[in-house]
């Protein structure tokens, strides 16, 4: 079941990646207009042609997404095959996806604080690496994958099952931030 969860949120985030990765190259060559350029807050072309959008030794961020992304489901369909990983695998993996997470999370605050402006598709990849993180951490600790730990174990089986609760609250932040710092979104979508 775990496998399946990296398989699809992994796909669903790498898909997210190359739509970006593809428009990024149409709006630069083309100046074609990307599709979530859709209202005067959802314009991924704003946020592509942002320095933000390169901040990586000034590789554009969806070729991040787009390796990092395919890692994650790789594995999952790995473990779906019946495949076992190294410690020292889950611990380079787990240190992906806090990191991921937090560069996710700075890429949010810049893009609603700092550019102005909203995408569509990154928001796609924030939700689904929030709901990633803070699912397999707990499952990596129930499965003593990262330590050997019986303690950590226990404390990874005790919140499992609660494990919805972060990214609910994490996401629900970041929804809060938007409509605070964009008063006429709703509206806007509301209205049509």
């Amino acid at each position: 079941m775990f496998g399946v969860f990296l398989l699809v949120f992994g796909l669903i985030s790498v898909w997210g990646s190359i739509t970006l990765a593809t428009e990024g190259f149409w709006l630069l060559k083309d100046g074609q207009e990307p599709s979530c350029n859709i209202n005067p807050f959802f314009s991924c072309g704003n946020v592509m042609q942002s320095d933000e959008a390169h901040a990586f030794f000034t590789v554009p961020n969806y070729f991040w997404g787009i390796s990092g992304w395919s890692v994650v489901a790789a594995t999952g369909a790995a473990l779906l095959s019946g495949a076992s990983f190294q410690r020292w695998w889950w611990r380079i993996f787990a240190l992906g996806m806090v990191a991921a997470w937090g560069f996710l999370m700075w890429l949010f605050v810049q893009a609603v604080y700092e550019i102005g402006f909203l995408c569509l598709y990154c928001m796609l990849t924030w939700a689904t690496q929030t709901i990633m993180m803070w699912i397999v951490l707990p499952w990596l600790f129930r499965e003593k994958l990262l330590f050997d730990s019986a303690k950590l174990a226990r404390f990874g089986e005790r919140v499992l099952p609660y494990a919805w609760f972060m990214p609910v609250l994490n996401l629900g932040g970041i929804a809060i931030a938007i409509i605070e710092h964009f008063p006429m979104l709703l509206p806007t979508l509301l209205n049509g």
